[in-house]
């Protein structure tokens, strides 16, 4: 069975307000009244009065059986069904009044928007019955208690109406500039296996990702995989933690940043070396929850299947230098293994945030960490496939190994060569040169042609720095400055057809040829 988890608020002329929060599923025990969720959690029914005049915030309402969710709203399945059902609870506005007469349940009423449009232009509006409560879908309230002007409460609702199509249009408006690009499908109507919460092809995720980030192909592979495997699985056993290690600049934070906008999930990027453990003064896990939050646009069931990156988790090793270090391990245990967080927002808003089936992935460059080896970390083309890293290698490293037992698969990133590099500059689909080609083109009318001293230039540079691919946009953007200070001219523009340049624009970016139409 499936419910919406309701968080109730109290209003002073002695009603309740139930925002929706997300639907959630479980079992109905009708006996004691209450809805018990797969993790064993206990929730009251909303309409129960007992629930109203108590402490608790949360409760569940709208209690349906897949079969009825798929024959009320005509799906093909029970995740199409889903999505309809919570549409239609969050794009209403649920509130309870206190019965007159001694009952045990509350008198629970769901407006739609076509309901409030016509109470808007109801001119015998019952203003002591609705009581001035009204709410726009998003969770964004609009209140006015004991209002009796009933002229007041018309313009009230009528703007109210103008706000949620504005901003029923500015949502709208969102969605078709999302390209959805991997064919989505949870528990797929191809597959009879109902763990599967998501289906990704594989192949086309992977040929996106290498047209991108060049020089990391098996890594590619490795990392689409875990993910994929996560979504098949509602197993919590089977939730893979994978840990990316690899120097600054080889695409490691640009693969995860990639993945989450070609899965349209959310993404978070949060360097772990801010937090701190129990009993030290810093940030801990309800900070990495409140920007996950945020970044999945304030909607729960996002957040819980978002991408988490913890990048430079290397530096919490404890390697005697830090006390704090071991306590900000153990503070992880529970977030990698999956638990309700009860996040304070604000002083008046709190939300429960579930890890289990996030996309948690630990990164960092672990670069000393084959030092008692005798060798530096290779990371090198050559010899990366004989490469390996053991949990006992990352546990000398510094870390507990309660901590190395959560961390699976590990994923070693490659050094880049100059030819990786050159492949990126002239291949790639993020290149900076290619890029810019493509806007002064459109944007210009002109065409941007370069030699192959002023590649050779940029990769010297690149490799002599040892930023791998980081620097590569800077080099070039910084040497086009002034050739996109000329073209942005009012009187240049339509001017020229091309522009030329070499390795000495690299040392003054003034110099550069330029053909007029």
């Amino acid at each position: 069975m499936y419910a919406m988890l309701m968080k109730k608020e109290n209003l002073s002329n002695g009603g309740f307000l139930f925002n929706p929060v997300t639907v959630i599923e479980g079992e109905l025990n009708e006996e004691y009244g209450a809805f018990v969720d797969k993790f064993n959690h206990e929730f009251c029914l909303i309409d129960e009065l007992s629930f109203a005049i108590s402490e608790l915030v949360e409760g569940v309402y709208f209690v349906s059986t897949e079969e009825e969710l798929i024959s009320k709203y005509s799906a093909a399945t029970i995740e199409e069904a889903l999505k309809y059902y919570q549409d239609d609870i969050f794009d209403s506005f649920t509130f309870g009044l206190n019965s007159e007469k001694k009952v045990e349940k509350l008198d629970i009423y769901k407006l739609s928007l076509s309901d409030l449009k016509e109470l808007a232009s109801n001119s015998n509006l019952n203003s002591s019955y609705y009581n001035g409560i009204v709410s726009i879908p998003k969770r964004k309230l609009y209140m006015l208690t004991q209002l009796k002007d009933e002229k007041l409460l018309k313009d009230f609702i009528e703007q109210s109406v103008k706000d949620m199509k504005k901003i029923e249009e500015q949502e709208d408006k969102k969605k078709k500039e999302i390209t959805q690009k991997v064919s989505v499908v949870t528990k797929s109507k191809y597959s009879s296996d109902k763990n599967i919460r998501r289906d990704i092809d594989t192949d086309e995720l992977e040929d996106y990702l290498k047209m991108r980030i060049i020089g990391q192909d098996k890594n590619i592979e490795n990392l689409v995989t875990v993910i994929s495997d996560n979504y098949k699985t509602s197993d919590p056993h089977l939730i893979q933690r994978p840990l990316v290690m690899g120097p600054s600049g080889v695409g490691k934070t640009e693969t995860l940043k990639l993945l989450a906008e070609y899965l349209n999930i959310p993404f978070t990027k949060y360097s772990t070396p801010t937090l701190s453990g129990s009993g030290y003064v810093g940030k801990d896990i309800e900070d990495i929850l409140k920007m996950a939050y945020q970044n999945s646009s304030r909607n729960i069931k996002k957040c819980e299947e978002s991408l988490i990156f913890l990048d430079e988790f290397d530096k919490i090793a404890n390697r005697g230098l830090e006390v704090s270090d071991v306590a900000v391990q153990n503070l992880l245990l529970n977030f990698l293994d999956g638990t309700v967080y009860d996040v304070n927002l604000t002083n008046y808003d709190r939300i429960k945030i579930d890890t289990t089936f996030m996309n948690i992935v630990l990164g960092g460059a672990f670069v000393d960490i084959l030092k008692d080896k005798n060798r530096k970390l290779g990371f090198n083309n050559d010899d990366s496939l004989d490469l390996t890293v053991t949990d006992k290698d990352i546990i000398d490293f510094g870390f507990i190994p309660e901590i190395v037992g959560r961390i699976s698969p590990k994923i070693m990133y490659n050094n880049l060569t100059k030819e990786d590099l050159k492949n990126i500059l002239k291949q790639g689909k993020l290149s900076p040169i290619l890029l810019k080609q493509q806007f002064y083109k459109e944007v210009y009318g002109v065409d941007l042609k370069y030699t192959d001293d002023y590649i050779d230039a940029i990769l010297e540079i690149a490799t002599s720095n040892d930023t791998g691919a980081r620097e590569l946009k800077q080099i070039v953007y910084t040497s086009l400055l002034d050739v996109s200070h000329v073209l942005q001219g009012k009187s240049n523009r339509g001017k020229f057809s091309e522009v030329i340049v070499d390795k000495e624009i690299l040392s003054n970016n003034k110099v550069y040829t330029l053909k007029k139409r």
